[in-house]
């Protein structure tokens, strides 16, 4: 509205009466603007206290008002620079405590000086750059436009360079530039005006911008009515020896308000006292995750945070071990139970000083010692918290598998009686190693039957594998009641690969 009055005082002699308009026009303008000077005064004096109470939170928010307060001062100096630079001009030096004193200004009707010293000096050009430079570093400030959108608006209203199209008598549309519409043609005592409006509208803006940041120190608190102590142990299992660490703080809520927690299911969870209470059962075992959101609405400042959390599901066991009987046998996997009370199964290692260690399932292991030590250690570790720490270490004694017994059709020795049909029909020669702790797969790799011949003469046929051959079924059938035959130098092979001699076998036909 200013600007359209003051256009229309271009094909007007401008009388006296309008520039004392002005002058009281300035006056009030003036006064608004010391009062937002002393608004502005009152918020700096906040920020101050605020930084003494919290610096760590209030720091940051009190070095930025002090930047603006430091760029609005130097915008506002160089505006009142402007007008003494126009008064200057003809020697009108009409000042009183930084303002103008219009009692001694005579030339308020002169539209030379104003476009002199604005328009052809280029004070008005550097004015227009230092509004839009203050402009773009107040708004800089705001990360959240869209959520502080009044303010914003307030910003870009007060501190805007661009000016509507003015539509003159020919009809025609032209767009003036901001110098030349504020500063060229117009007499003195409006274009001082112009600039004291400008001051007043820095420090509208000052002020916008320092209600925003001082809002932004308590921005996110929630009031509470109840206070506990919290401790928040980093691990609730510690070793001999082992530091235990725990963080200790005080956690405030408000019972009186029900904040909502909402699982990632979508589940929403009953709330107890201003807590949400979790449960759950689970039949599979390992790291379970869980989260969600809590939110606490408030109209003013609503509040949502995600949360996350884990649990391990194990096994409930107990690993009973005979120390006395720490053996391990070679050629065959030997089990082992391994767990470390408190440590997750992920973070259980085992190492083994000879041989072979692994993992099986949980908990579960097997062990293949080597093939010449006689003493095989066996090492738990348990990664926490980036490191390996020895839980404990055991002595295991390593020893071959023992020597298996020769069978033949259950006769194991020199007991043994069968008639010509049943020797007729034998088929192999076993190996087994009876009583022994686990089931252990021997084979007989060759063997020798021995028997009495013509003259009482001794002779013997072999075999190259647990077969009986058809060449020694058919000396069985010429055997008589009486005589006796002999299963001799029979070799067997174990799961460790070495041949063993096992017993002879003696069988009286009958």
């Amino acid at each position: 509205m200013m600007y359209l009055v003051l256009t229309a005082m271009l094909a007007l002699n401008v009388a006296k009466e309008v520039l004392n308009a002005f002058i009281l026009v300035d006056n009030g303008l003036v006064t608004t603007t010391k009062n937002f000077a002393d608004k502005n005064a009152d918020f700096y004096t906040t920020f101050d206290e605020q930084a003494q109470l919290n610096p760590l939170r209030a720091g940051d928010w009190k070095e930025k008002a002090d930047q603006v307060k430091a760029r609005s001062n130097e915008l506002y100096d160089f505006m009142r620079e402007c007008k003494f630079a126009i008064l200057e001009v003809k020697e009108q030096k009409s000042i009183e405590e930084g303002e103008v004193n219009w009692d001694e200004v005579h030339a308020k009707d002169n539209m030379d000086i104003p476009a002199q010293v604005m328009i052809v000096q280029g004070k008005a050009k550097e004015l227009k750059q230092k509004i839009n430079e203050h402009r773009d570093f107040l708004l800089s400030l705001i990360e959240e436009k869209e959520r502080y959108s009044i303010t914003v608006k307030a910003i870009e209203g007060a501190l805007s360079t661009e000016l509507p199209d003015v539509e003159l008598e020919h009809g025609r549309n032209v767009t003036p530039t901001w110098e030349s519409s504020y500063f060229e043609h117009l007499p003195l005592a409006s274009v001082i005006t112009l600039l004291s409006k400008m001051q007043a509208d820095v420090r509208n803006a000052e002020a916008e911008m320092l209600n925003y940041l001082l809002g932004q120190i308590t921005a996110g608190d929630i009031g509470f009515n109840k206070i506990e102590a919290v401790v928040m142990p980093e691990r609730s299992l510690v070793f001999p020896g082992e530091e235990y660490r725990a963080r200790i703080f005080l956690a405030a809520y408000d019972s009186t308000k029900v904040p909502k927690v909402v699982l990632d299911n979508g589940k929403e969870l009953a709330v107890q006292d201003g807590k949400g209470i979790y449960t759950t059962t689970s039949n599979t075992l390992g790291i379970k995750t869980w989260g969600g959101t809590i939110s606490l609405e408030d109209q003013d400042n609503p509040v949502i945070r995600k949360f996350s959390a884990t649990f391990e599901v194990a096994e409930a066991n107990a690993t009973i071990s005979a120390t006395g009987m720490n053996v391990f046998y070679r050629g065959i996997p030997n089990p082992v139970a391994i767990s470390a009370g408190g440590v997750a199964e992920r973070d259980v290692v085992a190492t083994i000083s000879s041989g072979k260690i692994t993992r099986i399932k949980a908990g579960v292991y097997e062990v293949k010692p080597g093939p010449r030590n006689d003493i095989a250690t066996i090492s738990v570790y348990a990664n926490i918290d980036g490191s390996r720490k020895l839980m404990n270490r055991m002595d295991f004694r390593v020893y071959d598998l023992p020597k298996p017994d020769a069978i033949v059709k259950g006769i194991s020795g020199s007991e043994g009686a069968l008639t010509v049909g049943q020797l007729s029909k034998l088929k192999i020669v076993e190996a087994e190693a009876k009583d022994f702790v686990f089931e252990v797969d021997y084979q007989v790799e060759s063997f020798e039957v021995a028997f009495q011949g013509q003259g009482n003469i001794w002779s013997s046929m072999a075999s190259g594998n647990n077969r009986f051959t058809s060449d020694q079924k058919g000396i069985f059938r010429q055997l008589k009641t009486g005589q006796r035959i002999m299963i001799e130098k029979i070799r067997a092979s174990g799961p460790d690969g070495k041949i063993r001699t096992l017993n002879n076998i003696t069988i009286t036909v009958r």
